[in-house]
């Protein structure tokens, strides 16, 4: 398969809660990710905008989904997990349905890339999918068509550690599955604007994710000095929703991304979208 056949990376910032199953004139704290937003309907022809071809399977990584070794849910059949936290979210949102099977065989191969490169991994047959996954690719996929397998964080946030994941899931590209990191590109500054840090961080964000002049290693190098800074812990006070990123770029070989979204919303939420192309 050629590079121009491979499955790109991707990594989508994935809304807030429910919202983009919400209306806006209904409760305005979502306005501009809600149902009605550029961010809903941006996700809605996600595909064609960006000449995805139709996936073997989905393999995602989730801010929401972590544990002490790395897992990968191998079930043949999904519940949704409706773990929007404490917030009061309409009732509608906790009956969002999208029927998306798994695949054990693909669940397989993701463990034994993993191994391969020596990183503990544990079959998960149970586990339901979280909001980071079904939330934002019901309106990518609605039919629910293709396999979903999701790959767990690890509950160390260890940067390294992720990076590690990352690469050992490289040749998925090359066999027809969509790698797709889903968290938020920055998650802080809800419901603030103006703040001094935002665009410093977008700033620094962009040139990390996209700059063409940085070498693999270099820009691995870069992720892995994230903590220097200033602005990071300010859009981050914790790197789940950040280390995503990280993941869908090192598993594309640490390739230059193209940014194909960036606008700050509900305050100072950076809702981003980048494509990795494999290497």
């Amino acid at each position: 398969m050629s590079v121009s056949q491979c499955q790109p990376t991707v990594f989508l910032s994935h809304g807030a809660g429910p919202s983009f199953y919400m209306d806006a004139t209904v409760e305005p704290k979502v306005k501009g990710l809600d149902k009605d937003s550029n961010a809903v309907k941006g996700l809605k022809s996600f595909v064609a905008d960006h000449n995805i071809i139709t996936p073997k399977a989905l393999v995602v990584f989730s801010a929401h989904y972590d544990e002490d070794i790395c897992s990968v849910t191998s079930s043949e059949n999904y519940s949704l997990d409706y773990d929007y936290g404490d917030f009061q979210w309409p009732p509608e949102t906790y009956e969002i349905r999208w029927p998306v099977v798994g695949a054990p065989d693909v669940a397989m191969r993701v463990k034994e890339l993993l191994e391969s490169k020596g990183i503990s991994c544990n079959a998960d047959s149970n586990r339901g999918l979280d909001h980071g996954v079904f939330v934002p690719l019901k309106l990518v996929f609605p039919e629910a068509d293709i396999p979903v397998i999701e790959v767990s964080l690890l509950k160390s946030l260890d940067m390294a550690e992720h990076l590690k994941i990352g690469e050992a899931l490289s040749d998925l590209s090359k066999e027809n599955i969509l790698v797709i990191g889903s968290g938020f590109a920055s998650h802080a500054g809800m419901c603030q604007t103006d703040l001094p840090w935002a665009e410093p961080y977008r700033k620094w964000l962009h040139d990390l994710v996209s700059n063409p002049k940085y070498s693999a290693k270099e820009r691995k190098d870069r992720f892995l000095a994230y903590s220097e800074e200033k602005s990071f812990s300010s859009a981050h006070k914790t790197i789940e929703h950040f280390l995503p990123i990280a993941m869908s770029c090192a598993a594309s070989g640490y390739q230059p991304g193209t940014i194909l979204h960036s606008e700050f919303v509900m305050g100072s939420l950076l809702y981003d979208h980048y494509k990795f192309q494999a290497k």
